[in-house]
């Protein structure tokens, strides 16, 4: 698990540290389509599972848990974005001219 933690934390950080919210929705593109690819690589490595070892790993779960950030990140990207609003101004005066009666 340490080795999908590490994946998604250098995928985070290859695409710098700037506040900017497509460079973040790039990021987490990126993550969730790396999730998706160590999908077979963990299948792979279950088919490889000796059934007879005292212990054996549960693939169900890592699979279960890493689908289940993907759907976060991707449902996150699915969810439209709000624009920003920006704060009221007082609106100008257009007479600057006065008159003297």
């Amino acid at each position: 698990m340490n080795k999908i933690a590490a994946l998604i934390f250098i995928t985070i950080f290859t695409f710098g540290t700037t506040a900017d919210v497509w460079s973040e929705r790039e990021a987490l593109k990126k993550i969730e389509q790396e999730l998706k690819s160590l999908n077979a690589l963990i299948l792979v490595a279950k088919s490889q599972t000796d059934t007879s070892s005292r212990t054996t790993f549960n693939y169900q779960f890592l699979l279960s848990d890493i689908e289940k950030v993907r759907k976060g990140i991707s449902s996150h990207l699915e969810d439209r974005m709000e624009p920003i609003v920006p704060s009221t101004i007082d609106a100008l005066k257009s007479n600057y001219t006065e008159r003297n009666p």
